[in-house]
């Protein structure tokens, strides 16, 4: 049996084991814990409504709250607050040894690491300023209180969230009314609270309150409440506010909508889902709230005995018949600021009830399912959703296409008699290969995925960033292209030897060796989480599977093998791209025209924030910073100088060159406009978008798995894979490359040919190992965004070695020493750019290219040497 045989029988086996991994799961699960303990000398268990606590040392604390217990609240029942403090550890509920301070409930509480801080609350006696720890203590297995600085002034009702090192405290009841209250705590000086500027519009209370990113930034989101003025009737919000957390301004946001009806949501249970989702559990409506809030004033100013027994009887007679709650959960995204129902449940959801977080579940303790009428139950829910099957059709589009990619390294291989073959392919590729290649390369899963991301979430503002690389094309193709050619070097590190010196070398081939290293694990990670959201598969497997195939047809067919195999995967890849777009715009209600202006006046089509702002993706910080990565990436990485190397003459490899700028152009706009359909699909159908993604880099993919037809999603996840192995293998061929030409060879320049051959071979494969687990690594960080992080990392890594090759090509003066000295200044210069400023990371690059220049230039004047060095060339 030949050696593709046996490959290709490997990959089917890999590939049909996949399935398993594939499973459908419910879009809701609901765990039960065991339900709060009857309270002392009570038979039954009631709950409690407004109780104050959370998780804390992995133990649940639930503490005071209020209820009927004796009888129903219009049968004479009196409202009795509670002290007491319930522990639920090892499945069982005990009553702690510790009491609160005084009967308390209608805080807000806030899992701190700590302890939960209890904030505000009331009893029948006042409405009380206290904040407090409640932390639990695994040696005396006991609660115990900690005092923190008083509120400035009252509040039950209130909500409170925390962000970074702060606690916010966001309306209330004091005094009888609602307030427009805004207060923050430090939790690092805990001194005392700052009062910050009153929210707008009416005030709140009964609302709820949630920190989410959104387009601009993190965001405070106040959502729904009532304006409470005792002895009048009650103003029932419709509408929810939001507070930027980097400008530090409020927002008016406009009306919760539901099937284009405004609602009201009082009491309701929140928490912030996945990158881009709010989930609203539950809420009390304003309909028969009014109603018996008017007959609670109507009956508390009638003097009249029986008219006022006519009032109680029709009041009664409505809370008698309540249905009590709302039941449905309902979702809100930030991005496209649409409302819907995400589930409905068969049974109530409470109201003003204890809800915290707790790792992937989100706990409802206790509270009220109707007027006067608690519950004892405690309840945790996941949201989650089902792993969509990908189908025998899927499969065998995506095992043929990774057949294909072997087949191709294997076929090359036969070709691999030396190292000129495997390194630049014999000047047997055509110049409109290489300049695929190099588009392909360029391209990767970053772009096929995280710029639509990026277009989904913010808008075009990154446009400009790809434009770059095609202004900074005439300046590769008639400065870096001809030093390259007519030192006829094998790497573009040997240019920097002949220049300067070997460290000089070995130094810019060291920088890109290591950057390489961490592309390969982002690159390799990106579709390995598409592929997992698509079919359940883990991450790990999906790594370890196009890995492990990447490195046998690159360690096997050297760079021919790369550059065909790049070329497939560029039309598969820009294929599937015009397929999802053409797809989205037939099942997308809107017409061409009503999408552009949709899209307008969301300010998706923003290109240029001409702001002179160098901390935000302004159009200075894009193009700038834009031009200094173009020109590092196309002029000094070895991944892209080596398609220019394969080429027979100058002019063919300026040809490369330009293939990659023309075909920049159309697929920076194919890439920027999916984010921008998916923007329109997804605010007509907000239920069709998944609360549960936390990556923001996912919502291509799931558009490709829940919406496109059995065997196109197949071609779009090959078209993911297509994009991830084009820029591997070129990273795989050229770091062996720079290893053996820059390293090995330089120390063994006998070496003879055909065992440096198998050198390569060895470090292609040690290099994909090396990245492979680095990608296992990144698999379990988490990064919001993936291309944030490509573009941090080319800066901090790569900026300087731009300047180097600037400096021994422009100027005849720069020599060894003097450059070094300011790669090294650059180095130190980006590293405190990058901890202790807050520049915008795009512009790294920038300043690591013209400080190393600058440094560089500036040293060689003061340490000159004897006899000058001039380019040779």
């Amino acid at each position: 049996m030949g050696i593709f045989q046996k490959i290709t029988i490997l990959i089917l086996v890999l590939v049909s084991t996949l399935p398993v991994f594939g499973q459908d799961s419910l879009k809701l699960s609901i765990l039960n814990y065991p339900n709060l303990p009857a309270d002392q000398g009570q038979q039954q268990a009631l709950g409690f409504a407004g109780m104050l606590g959370g998780v804390h040392e992995g133990v649940i604390i639930a503490a005071g709250g209020a209820n009927f217990p004796d009888a129903l609240p219009w049968e004479g029942g009196q409202k009795k607050w509670s002290n007491s403090i319930y522990i639920l550890k090892d499945n069982t509920w005990k009553l702690s040894n510790t009491s609160l301070p005084f009967p308390l409930a209608y805080g807000a509480s806030l899992n701190l690491p700590d302890g939960i801080l209890c904030i505000g609350g009331n009893n029948n006696e006042k409405t009380s300023d206290a904040v407090f720890l409640l932390s639990y203590n695994k040696h005396t297995l006991d609660i115990s209180i900690i005092n923190y600085p008083a509120l400035p002034e009252p509040l039950s009702n209130t909500a409170a969230v925390i962000n970074g090192d702060y606690i916010y405290v966001i309306g209330g009841i004091n005094n009888g009314r609602s307030t427009n209250s805004f207060y923050r705590l430090n939790l690092i000086t805990k001194t005392s609270w700052e009062r910050l500027p009153d929210f707008p519009g009416p005030p709140r209370a009964l609302h709820t309150a949630v920190v989410q990113e959104s387009t601009e930034a993190k965001k405070i989101f106040v959502i729904g409440g009532r304006n409470e003025v005792k002895g009048k009737p009650s103003e029932a919000l419709r509408t929810y506010l939001s507070y930027n957390l980097k400008n530090n301004t409020w927002e008016e946001e406009g009306e919760v909508i539901i099937d284009q009806n405004p609602i009201v949501l009082m009491g309701a249970s929140a928490e912030a889902m996945g990158s881009m989702h709010i989930m609203i559990y539950g809420g009390s409506d304003e309909i028969l709230f009014n109603k018996l809030e008017k007959y609670s004033l109507q009956i508390s100013q009638e003097t009249n005995d029986s008219l006022r027994q006519n009032l109680m009887q029709s009041r009664n007679k409505i809370l008698n018949a309540h249905p009590g709650f709302s039941k449905n959960i309902l979702a809100y995204n930030t991005i496209t600021k649409k409302w819907f129902i995400h589930d409905s449940l068969d049974t109530k959801i409470p109201v003003t009830a204890l809800y915290y977080r707790n790792q992937d579940n989100f706990v409802i303790v206790s509270g009220e399912i109707s007027p006067g009428i608690r519950t004892p139950k405690v309840q945790a829910f996941q949201i989650a959703e089902a792993a969509h099957p990908f189908g025998l059709l899927n499969y065998g589009v995506l095992a043929a296409y990774l057949c294909i990619s072997v087949l191709i390294g294997l076929y090359f291989s036969r070709k691999q008699r030396s190292t000129e073959d495997y390194f630049t392919g014999g000047g047997r590729i055509p110049w409109w290969a290489s300049g695929l290649s190099v588009f392909g390369t360029l391209l990767s899963a970053i772009t096929f995925m995280a710029i639509p991301a990026k277009a989904f979430i913010t808008d075009w503002s990154y446009f400009m960033l790809n434009m770059t690389a095609i202004l900074i094309t005439p300046v590769i193709a008639y400065i870096f292209i001809p030093y390259f050619a007519k030192l006829r070097i094998s790497t573009a590190y040997e240019f920097l030897e002949n220049r300067f010196n070997y460290t000089a070398r070995a130094l810019g081939s060291l920088s890109f060796i290591l950057f390489q290293l961490g592309r390969i694990g982002i690159v390799l990670l990106l579709p390995s989480l598409a592929v997992s959201i698509v079919t359940g598969i883990p991450v790990e497997a999906c790594i370890l599977l196009m890995g492990i195939l990447c490195i046998i047809y690159t360690a096997f067919g050297g760079i021919e093998a790369v550059i065909w195999t790049d070329v497939m995967q560029v039309i598969v890849l820009m294929g599937g791209s015009v397929l999802a777009i053409i797809w989205i715009m037939l099942h997308t209600e809107a017409n061409f025209g009503e999408m552009i202006d949709y899209a307008s006046e969301s300010n998706k089509f923003n290109i240029m924030n001409m702001e002179l702002n160098f901390t935000d993706s302004t159009f200075w910080v894009v193009f700038i910073g834009g031009l200094a990565s173009a020109l590092v990436t196309q002029g000094t990485d070895q991944t892209i100088v080596q398609r220019y190397l394969t080429s027979r003459n100058i002019k063919d490899s300026q040809k490369t060159v330009y293939t990659n700028a023309i075909m920049t152009l159309p697929a920076t706009i194919i890439f920027f406009g999916i984010g921008t359909l998916l923007f329109i699909f997804y605010s007509e159908m907000p239920d069709r978008l998944s609360p549960s993604i936390t990556n923001n880099d996912s919502i291509f993919p799931w558009y490709i798995v829940k919406e496109l037809p059995i065997g196109v999603s197949g071609l779009l996840v090959a078209g993911i894979f297509s994009a991830a192995m084009s820029s591997i293998s070129s990273s795989l061929n050229s770091v062996s490359t720079a290893f053996c030409s820059d390293f090995y060879q330089h120390f063994r320049p006998e070496i003879a040919d055909l065992r440096l051959l198998r050198i390569a071979r060895l470090a292609t494969i040690t290099t994909g190992i090396l990245g492979v687990l680095f990608a296992l690594w990144m698999a379990s960080s988490n990064i919001k965004s993936l291309w944030d992080e490509f573009y941090r990392y080319l800066g901090l890594f790569t900026g300087g070695l731009g300047g180097m090759f600037l400096l021994g090509m422009l100027t005849k003066k720069a020599n060894a020493k003097g450059t070094l000295i300011g790669f090294v200044f650059s180095g130190a210069l980006i590293y405190y750019v990058s901890n202790y400023t807050t520049i915008n990371f795009l512009m790294y690059a920038f300043f690591g290219l013209v400080s190393c220049f600058v440094f560089g230039y500036v040293f060689s004047l003061i340490f000159k040497n004897k006899k000058q060095n001039g380019p040779q060339i």
